[in-house]
């Protein structure tokens, strides 16, 4: 009996560890954020991540840009002084509301979160704050936290 139990054990344990869901992925509003790399150099944050849209038909990605900030080790969010997604460029100076990107199902796009000014106090970026419209609503806004 302790044999079977044993063999029941150790047959079943590689199925429970497939079962169980990857907690590092973030999804929300079929997009998944991923993170690509986190740099500092001299006075200038660099945050990179991938965007992944996971619905079936093209979707226009539209980002607050004055509500998405990065986060730093204090707990203090930072404004950007550039956000690039793709190829399309937002300098802070240009007080654009709004980042518009059309994105395709599984195709990963590259977006850019720089910040100078950066001091030494302020550490490594923690996280990016984004808002970005529903796919779903229009005018409705959601709010994701990555991790970095």
């Amino acid at each position: 009996m302790f044999k079977k139990i044993v063999l029941f054990l150790l047959w079943s344990l590689p199925l429970a560890l497939v079962a169980q869901e990857d907690t590092t992925v973030l999804l929300l509003d079929d997009l998944q954020f991923d993170v690509r790399s986190v740099n500092v150099s001299k006075d200038t944050a660099i945050v990179d991540l991938y965007v992944i849209s996971s619905l079936r038909q093209q979707r226009e990605f539209k980002m607050n840009t004055f509500a998405s900030t990065v986060v730093d080790q204090n707990d203090k969010e930072l404004m950007y002084t550039q956000i690039q997604m793709g190829r399309v460029r937002i300098h802070i100076n240009d007080r654009q509301n709004y980042l518009n990107h059309v994105m395709a199902m599984d195709v990963p796009v590259a977006l850019q979160f720089k910040v100078a000014g950066w001091k030494k106090e302020n550490g490594l970026p923690e996280a990016v704050n984004i808002v970005f419209e529903d796919s779903r609503e229009s005018g409705r806004f959601r709010q994701i936290k990555v991790r970095l």
